[in-house]
């Protein structure tokens, strides 16, 4: 513990004392082992005055946290405190779709909104689904050069979810690269970022709109013709709950939104941790068995969403950290999934380990589009491996992308195809 304090002062010395600062700054290579490190070195839970809010780093803690009914999903106050700088009339439309999301509402509110969602991915259109994934990454891989760079981030993993999941929505290919750019300027916006503009409350509000009115067209098309697809399985169980059709579309957007940007993130996590581990490389590339298991290991090791956060709504505890009515509850997905209380040799890639790591998160919150985001991600790889075994990092510079304080991923991943 001496030594990890040790280096925790040495790099408060090279990255100043924010977790987005520190996160903007470190070595792509040794990133999530250094912020992990840097995260617990303050303790297992802990008030951080930078940031305003109380951060958990320790497994059992977190499960508490999350399964606090004192513990609210609703974080708007929490982005009301880093708009002091904004007018919120400018917002109006973001907050009226946030607002009915199921991830910020809890117990059977949360659950009502939740079974919309469920009904519409259901383990039968997933599996429906599956199938297709293999023609749209054959057709897609086809188009990349082989035996010559491109960027990974770009050409391929912020491409590829968003035409599976505009496939399962059945939206045109002429209307998809809208929804790519409105998504992730939502995800960004709700990443916790340390402070916002009113530029960018106009951006994130004509993005929200944006998707309200494509959905409420939608809607109507869907209500006169429906589809074996995820939105008109929304549609038929929403009417069955009787929520209106702003519940609707903000389930639509939350799952679109979710759904797009994390898979991409984690995507690229895990290409890299791949390209830069040749050992698990081959022996994945020798025993395509293994693979979902390395995808598994690279997912708890670098997972794409950072922190998890909520706000008390009454005042608690989290083991002997009081926490009074309105603070906010940061926890640390990168600890937790290196806590060696649930995991042994945390920091070591160990292809046999059980896959209950908390990337997808813990609780009646966890994450609903696990499965697919799976069946995506194995599929992608196992296609990659298969094909190019000998696949390798190309020589341009990499760029990792801490867009916001609460999710990453890359903007430049160099890749070779061979």
């Amino acid at each position: 513990m001496e030594a990890i304090k040790q280096q925790t002062s040495n790099m408060n010395e090279k990255f100043g004392q924010g977790f987005h600062d520190f996160k903007r700054k470190s070595d792509p290579s040794t990133f999530h082992y250094d912020f992990t490190n840097y995260v617990k070195s303050y303790g297992d839970v802990y008030f951080w005055k930078q940031g305003n809010f109380h951060v958990v780093t320790k497994a059992l803690l977190a499960k508490q946290a999350l399964m606090d009914p004192k513990i609210s999903c609703d974080r708007s106050s929490f982005f009301l405190s880093r708009m002091p700088n904004m007018d919120l009339s400018l917002i109006q439309d973001f907050f009226a779709v946030v607002s009915k999301m199921m991830v910020m509402r809890d117990g059977e509110d949360h659950k009502q909104r939740r079974n919309i969602a469920t009904f519409g991915l259901n383990d039968n259109l997933i599996d429906s689904y599956a199938s297709q994934i293999d023609g749209i990454l054959e057709e897609f891989v086809k188009n990349l050069p082989k035996d010559k760079e491109f960027n990974f981030a770009s050409e391929l993993s912020n491409k590829l979810p968003s035409i599976i999941l505009a496939d399962l929505f059945c939206i045109p290919n002429e209307d998809r690269d809208d929804f790519y750019e409105w998504s992730n300027i939502m995800t960004g916006f709700f990443g916790g970022g340390t402070g916002y503009e009113n530029e960018d409350g106009i951006k994130v509000n004509n993005a929200a709109l944006s998707l309200k009115k494509y959905f409420t067209s939608l809607i109507e098309q869907r209500r006169k013709s429906p589809k074996k697809d995820f939105f008109s399985g929304m549609l038929e169980v929403s009417e069955k709950f009787k929520l209106d059709d702003e519940d609707l579309i903000s389930q639509a957007i939350m799952m679109l939104v979710a759904g797009q940007v994390t898979t991409t993130d984690q995507m690229n996590n895990i290409m890299y941790q791949l390209l830069i581990d040749r050992k698990t490389l081959s022996t994945v590339a020798s025993d395509n068995s293994q693979i979902p298991k390395m995808i598994e290991e690279f997912k708890r090791l670098d997972p794409a969403v950072t922190f998890i956060f909520r706000v008390a709504i009454e005042d608690t505890m989290i083991g002997e950290q009081i926490i009074r009515a309105g603070d906010t509850v940061f926890i640390s997905t990168h600890c937790l999934n290196r806590d060696p209380m649930f995991f042994e040799h945390p920091h070591e890639v160990n292809l046999s380990r059980p896959a209950n790591h908390f990337s997808y998160g813990y609780g009646p919150h966890y994450c609903l589009g696990a499965r697919l985001g799976r069946i995506e991600m194995k599929k992608l790889f196992t296609y990659l491996i298969k094909h190019f075994p000998n696949m390798r990092l190309g020589q341009t510079e990499i760029e990792r992308d801490h867009y916001s304080l609460s999710f990453s991923g890359f903007n430049k991943l160099p890749v070779v195809l061979s």
